[in-house]
């Protein structure tokens, strides 16, 4: 409930509507093995609140989104994605050692509030003895980048946003915890912001922000861009 609340303060000090204040976001195991089906889901709504909303009422062209794997090799392919009630879900089997990185970038086809919607999703699978997988499709404005994955309790990790391919300085965002709860923090001149997990279970990292420049989009003037980033972790 109180996510809810500083959710709507936040997005009403921009002028933006609640109902679009939700989030588009991946869950996955942080880790896997060759030869092993690794399980994807994809969810829409208010994640600190545990309160995805229902497939089959995601708006505009939300469920045209596409779900992108990005093998270690550089390789790319986009997942099949079925629809269940809360989410939608995906597979993957793994064949080689190393980060295996889970992406959806979606433009929302409709403009609301004079806005378009630009949302953004991340998630690491790491496989074996693996390195951080670097890679981020360039239609990505606003990205988290990690340099670790597969956390264990306790354990320092440095993460970077990065906003139309420059650290994005002095930036707020949000960290929802093993528990659910939100935990405000900022990034540094370097666009970075220390991450130590106190305990086991999903983190939950969002980042947004609005851009002024007005454009036009399928036939539609906008006055601005919001531009929403969610990455996801499994701390073990």
């Amino acid at each position: 409930m109180k996510t809810k609340i500083s959710l709507l303060f936040f997005f009403l000090a921009f002028g933006i509507s609640s109902a679009f204040a939700h989030a588009l976001w991946i869950e996955t195991a942080s880790t896997g093995k060759k030869g092993q089906a690794q399980e994807v889901k994809v969810f829409f709504g208010e994640y600190e609140s545990n309160e995805p909303d229902s497939a089959a009422k995601w708006f505009s062209n939300l469920k045209e989104f596409s779900l992108v794997l990005t093998a270690p090799n550089g390789k790319t392919r986009v997942l099949t994605s079925a629809p269940a009630v809360r989410f939608f879900k995906a597979s993957f089997t793994p064949d080689q050692d190393g980060t295996y990185k889970l992406s959806v970038v979606h433009e929302v086809a409709d403009i609301y509030e004079k806005a378009k919607i630009e949302y953004y999703a991340f998630a690491d699978v790491a496989i074996g003895n693996a390195k951080i997988n670097t890679v981020f499709p360039a239609t990505a404005a606003l990205t988290i980048r990690p340099d670790k994955h597969a956390l264990k309790m306790g354990e320092t990790s440095v993460h970077q946003v990065i906003y139309n391919k420059t650290p994005f300085a002095k930036q707020k965002l949000t960290v929802v915890n093993a528990e659910r709860k939100a935990q405000p923090t900022e990034t540094d001149a370097e666009g970075k912001f220390t991450f130590k997990p106190a305990q086991k279970g999903n983190y939950f990292f969002e980042v947004f922000t609005e851009d002024k420049t007005p454009g036009q989009l399928n036939g539609k003037d906008y006055e601005k861009t919001w531009h929403l980033v969610t990455y996801t972790t499994e701390v073990q």
